[in-house]
């Protein structure tokens, strides 16, 4: 037993271990090989079929016959895995030129799963007639499956170019890869021209391949830039947007109907998102959305009313949902060495094209050796006809004819073999001419095999022919028709200008309470004839277009757009759950915020300065520090200043005993700040500030609660210097100026 204990540290154990599994996740999973464009499990099952002779011609069989051979005899996994794999090669929404013909369910462009392996049945099309092409003249080698016994091949000979007409999609460990499908046409002449042109670039290549061509149509951006750097790299991305069209209702309505959706975008989904977007009134151009989709996909849209346009109706849908998306590509794949590595498109028909030589030469030399075999047969017959008498008395009186038969006519075993098991029918005149003629056939044939091995220029001859006729047999003439996606150049959209279409503006009231909570409601409050609560610090009426400014006791400030507020709770939402403040933080005043505006802060203990309302420009979620607030101090309380008209600031004072001051200074005695600690606006012991307020030249308040004092006298006899006092007066309500209408505050 300690021979078989290892002396290791944990972590290299581990770092082997898992080595080991991305391997084979990356091998023997989730990368295709370039060559023929599958994945194992895809490719036995492939072979598979094959082996159950269920070739396009032949009937159906159930796929759990399918799947049951795979995982008995190539693919040890689980049966699921194995049936989906075969489910999405059936899928002609999901594959270009699907490998798998599918009887029954096998799914939908909604995400509707297919129905169980037991009730559906399965056959191969000729797309996989064409990747099993040749398979039987040892065109390609064999391995043992996993339990030794039985072979599977490396390798599919692949005459048609899966790997980029179906694409493929996998992640693996560390690695992913991402390939869309290509027009079969397209593909195959750019090979052709590779063939012929070895030294072509990329772009040379591009003349030819357009771009991806996706199951499911749809316009592809044909922006040849970014379209050229995705193919060079073998990394890039791919724009894609629905396929639409104007039905006109008369009387100048209309409906948008969408006739093709972008590649893998899950139709039900994309509707359950439209209607969302109805639903939260998110595009005020959009009414209403219906699928009337049966074999064809067809999502009517509504418009609002007969003077939406309909090219921004959809433009800002596919803004907004998977109407239009990216494909990204990423074109890595296992190498003829199994090994991973991103190529570009003319490393991957390059692969292609080695890997059909390969193929060519190999049926080549099978076919020489079979010929070669059957010549010497034919020898010996003709041998057998030319001493057709001699030859049968051997047969009737050698007691050992194989024997006497080599040493008479110097035979070799194969021939004696193949006349000894020759019938006397097969000894006519006719029988003779017929076998003349198939020696004389076959040697024209080996001739020519023998000069294509030699020759360079035949293979590619050959080769390009294999290609020709894979256009043939799927290209623009046969029945999968010409390409499905339309390349067209996309507009760009000015974002600004479509975010002001589709925003949907509404009237709404926001309370502060207990300077902790956001109450949002819908619609204006006529704040004259409400009762608020003792609680309530703050009510205003602004709209959802509108970016509210929160101020806080620890000298913050922070932003806050007002379509983000939640509505529905009676009590309303933590400002927490919006904005981060810290433990004891407390919002002290909100308003809306507009640029190039002042305003005045100013702390309890009568500390302030002025500042100016772009500095709040760039402020993050977490806010912006503003005001260095001393020890035993907090920001209490700010006041706009309006510029045209607010030439005094009044600060009203409190102590302990309720007596009340008032201090009146002019407004260019506080300086303006960035941020700061501020000046000293009034001093008297055992005075705090309460409320602070700006005057006009005549001395009215400029008062953005619209809240009215009730003073003694004349306001004039309270003008001093900033710094001061202030004087005694007598106020027989003390205004609340943290609660009001600031539907005029504009900061």
């Amino acid at each position: 037993m300690n021979k078989n204990i290892l002396n290791d540290e944990l972590k290299n154990q581990f770092a082997k271990k898992y080595l080991a599994y991305a391997l084979s996740t990356i091998t023997q999973r989730a990368l295709p090989d370039v060559r023929d464009g599958l994945k194992p499990v895809h490719r036995r099952l492939i072979y598979a079929m094959y082996l159950l002779n269920l070739s396009p011609k032949s009937q159906f069989k159930k796929s759990a016959r399918v799947v049951g051979d795979v995982i008995g005899k190539f693919h040890p996994h689980g049966d699921q895995s194995v049936y989906d794999a075969l489910v999405r090669l059936a899928q002609d929404f999901s594959t270009n030129y699907p490998l798998v013909d599918g009887q029954g369910n096998f799914g939908n462009i909604d995400g509707d799963n297919a129905a169980a392996m037991r009730y559906t049945e399965a056959k191969l099309t000729r797309v996989s007639e064409y990747l099993l092409k040749d398979i039987e003249e040892e065109t390609i080698n064999f391995k043992k499956t996993y339990d030794g016994e039985l072979e599977e091949p490396e390798i599919l000979p692949s005459q048609f170019p899966n790997i980029l007409a179906n694409g493929s999609t996998g992640i693996a460990v560390g690695m992913a890869t991402s390939i869309p499908p290509h027009n079969i046409e397209e593909i195959c002449n750019a090979l052709i021209h590779l063939n012929n042109n070895p030294n072509s670039t990329v772009r040379d290549l591009l003349k030819f391949i357009k771009g991806p061509d996706f199951p499911t149509g749809g316009i592809l951006n044909d922006n040849k830039q970014e379209i050229f750097k995705a193919y060079n790299t073998g990394r890039g991305f791919f724009e894609i947007k629905s396929r639409y069209k104007i039905e006109d209702l008369g009387r100048g309505l209309f409906q948008i109907v969408i006739t093709e959706i972008p590649y893998l975008v899950n139709k039900s989904k994309l509707i359950e998102k439209i209607a969302d977007i109805i639903v939260n009134k998110k595009n005020k151009l959009l009414d209403h959305v219906s699928d009337e989709s049966d074999e064809r996909i067809r999502i009517v849209l509504r418009p609002k009313n007969r003077n939406v346009k309909p090219e921004d109706l959809v433009n800002s849908l596919f803004e907004q949902t998977d109407l239009k998306n990216k494909f990204f590509l990423n074109m890595n794949v296992l190498n003829e060495r199994n090994e991973p590595r991103v190529m570009n498109l003319k490393d991957i028909l390059k692969s292609l094209l080695k890997h059909r030589y390969i193929v060519l030469k190999n049926k080549i030399n099978f076919n020489l050796n079979k010929i070669n075999k059957r010549i010497e047969i034919l020898k010996g017959f003709l041998i057998v006809y030319a001493n057709l008498n001699k030859i049968i008395n051997i047969i009737r009186n050698s007691k050992d004819p194989k024997k006497d038969l080599i040493k008479k006519f110097k035979l070799s075993i194969l021939q004696v073999d193949a006349i000894l098991e020759m019938k006397l029918r097969s000894l006519k005149k006719i029988e003779e001419i017929e076998i003349k003629k198939e020696f004389k056939e076959l040697e024209k044939e080996k001739k020519r095999l023998n000069s294509i091995l030699k020759s360079k220029n035949l293979q590619k001859k050959e080769i390009n022919n294999e290609y020709d006729s894979v256009i043939t047999e799927f290209g623009s003439k046969s029945i999968y028709g010409p390409r499905k996606t339309k390349l067209d150049k996309f507009l760009e959209v000015n974002e600004s200008e479509l975010e002001s279409k589709l925003e949907v503006i509404e009237n709404i009231n926001i309370s502060l309470i207990s300077n902790q909570y956001l109450k949002a409601r819908k619609g204006f409050l006529k704040l004259s004839s409400e009762k608020f609560t003792s609680d309530t610090n703050l009510v205003f009426n602004c709209k959802t277009s509108d970016t509210i400014c929160l101020i806080s006791n620890f000298g913050k400030v922070y932003l806050l757009s007002c379509n983000k507020l939640k509505f529905g709770s009676v009590k309303g939402f933590l400002i927490s759950s919006y904005i981060k403040l810290k433990d004891g933080e407390k919002i002290i005043d909100i308003f809306n915020f507009v640029k190039n505006k002042k305003l005045i802060l100013a702390t309890k203990n009568g500390y302030g300065f002025v500042l100016n309302s772009d500095d709040f420009l760039g402020v993050k979620k977490s806010g912006k520090k503003i005001f260095n607030i001393k020890k035993n101090d907090a920001l209490i309380c700010s006041s706009l200043i309006d510029q045209e008209n607010s030439i005094y600031i009044s600060l009203i004072l409190k102590n302990n005993e309720d007596k009340i001051k008032l201090l009146i200074f002019k407004i260019n005695e506080v300086p303006q700040l960035k941020k700061g600690s501020g000046i000293t606006l009034f001093k008297s012991k055992g005075f705090f500030l309460n409320s602070i307020f700006t005057l006009n030249n005549k001395m009215n308040i400029i008062d953005q609660f619209n809240n009215k004092l009730e003073l003694s006298k004349d306001l004039n006899s309270f003008i001093s210097k900033r710094g001061k006092s202030g004087k005694i007066i007598k106020i027989k309500k003390l205004p609340n100026f943290h609660r009001g209408h600031k539907e005029n505050i504009i900061i």
